[in-house]
């Protein structure tokens, strides 16, 4: 039997996370997060233990938002969640390429620009 495809508007998708923003007594911490995770479960929805860490990531940032108003201090809270968020959505390391030989570093130059009109070609630099 097959799994039930959950459209993105379901709650069951994250797992009963509303990512709703704007309600009443939502702190701007926590809008701006549940926004970051709307785009980030866009690119990759989140499934398994994603959602656990989704879920971390409103609670933290309820916290930081209660510590904020009672003049606690929330460093460690905010390290926690920018953690959490580079595991949501991890940046693409860029490749170090500076060792290709210049036959390469032509081609590789040539893939990863868009072509134009008389422009460096993959052909060209072979």
């Amino acid at each position: 039997m097959d799994a039930p495809t959950l459209g993105f508007d379901s709650p069951e998708v994250f797992g009963g996370i509303d990512l709703d923003t704007g309600k009443y007594g939502e702190s701007p911490e926590e809008m701006a997060v549940k926004q970051a995770l709307k785009e980030i479960a866009e690119k990759n929805p989140l499934t398994g233990s994603r959602i656990a860490l989704a879920r971390m990531c409103i609670s933290l940032a309820q916290n930081i938002s209660k510590g904020n108003a009672k003049g606690r201090a929330v460093a460690n809270e905010v390290a926690t969640l920018g953690t959490l968020m580079a595991q949501l959505d991890p940046a693409i390391p860029d490749a170090d390429d500076s060792d290709l030989p210049p036959e390469l570093r032509k081609i590789a130059d040539a893939l990863a620009s868009a072509p134009r009109p008389g422009g460096p070609t993959a052909s060209d630099a072979a």
